[in-house]
């Protein structure tokens, strides 16, 4: 199955949809023939565009902007995505934040934050698709990554939270099992405004560029194809996995380099 017949008449849910990686998810989801509830927090033009996007491809749309840190707001999402379409079959928890935190200048505030976003909000976004995803036999899908699986010291809560998300994924996997494949991606260096700072260093993105084997860094659409592929039947028998998609960066990570995707 190839292009628009890959996910044909499948419903999806992505968080975190109006940029950056989200948004090119959505976007890859639709031209594989899906249905996009496009959530997103802050940027209302920007979730906007994507909708026309996705209407320009012919395929169906809907946005709802909630707070991903509000108590309820996951199972509400979920609920919305229900009525809209009658069925659910792919979730995915892209929504996520990045704060500096070293080891002196972490704050608690910051550390609850990260916490919140990055690994409490999909457990409850889970906890709300559950039973839409198992009649349906679908899927969940997160976006974790590297950060999560080899130590940064100048991120420490991120790496921590992205770090948790990666069990969270495997203890997922086993407690939704046997209808309910559940899976992550791990980006590395990927231009998004998560990078801004390090995009905009001539340096450091030249640093970065260099140490990537394949010598480039990541565009969002290179870590959307690899949800569609998770999200697909060609990953059917593909759970409690992670998926890297770094470039190659990750085979000789410094552990002075900063991480975050």
């Amino acid at each position: 199955m190839r292009g628009p017949q890959l996910l044909h008449d499948r419903v999806a849910v992505v968080t975190g949809g109006s940029r950056g990686i989200g948004r090119a998810t959505a976007l890859a989801l639709a031209r594989a023939g899906a249905s996009v509830l496009v959530h997103y927090h802050q940027h209302e033009a920007a979730a906007g565009e994507v909708a026309r996007e996705i209407r320009a491809l012919g395929r169906a749309v809907e946005l709802i902007r909630a707070e991903a840190l509000g108590e309820g707001s996951m199972w509400e999402l979920i609920r919305t995505a229900q009525r809209w379409r009658g069925r659910l079959d792919i979730v995915v928890a892209n929504a996520g934040i990045a704060e500096p935190g070293s080891m002196r200048d972490v704050r608690r505030d910051s550390w609850l934050r990260t916490l919140e976003t990055n690994l409490v909000a999909p457990f409850e976004l889970a906890q709300a698709a559950e039973e839409s995803l198992r009649r349906t036999r679908g899927t969940f899908i997160s976006t974790a990554s590297t950060s999560g699986l080899i130590p940064s010291i100048a991120e420490i809560p991120y790496s921590a939270s992205k770090a948790g998300l990666v069990m969270l994924t495997r203890c997922l996997a086993l407690a939704m099992a046997p209808e309910v494949r559940v899976n992550a991606v791990a980006p590395g260096w990927v231009e998004t405004d998560m990078t801004r700072a390090e995009q905009s260093d001539p340096v450091r993105y030249r640093r970065i560029q260099s140490a990537t084997p394949l010598g480039r860094w990541g565009k969002p659409d290179d870590i959307a194809q690899a949800i569609v592929f998770l999200a697909s039947d060609m990953a059917r028998f593909i759970t409690g996995q992670i998926l890297v998609v770094d470039g190659g960066q990750s085979l000789h990570w410094h552990v002075d380099e900063p991480a975050l995707a």
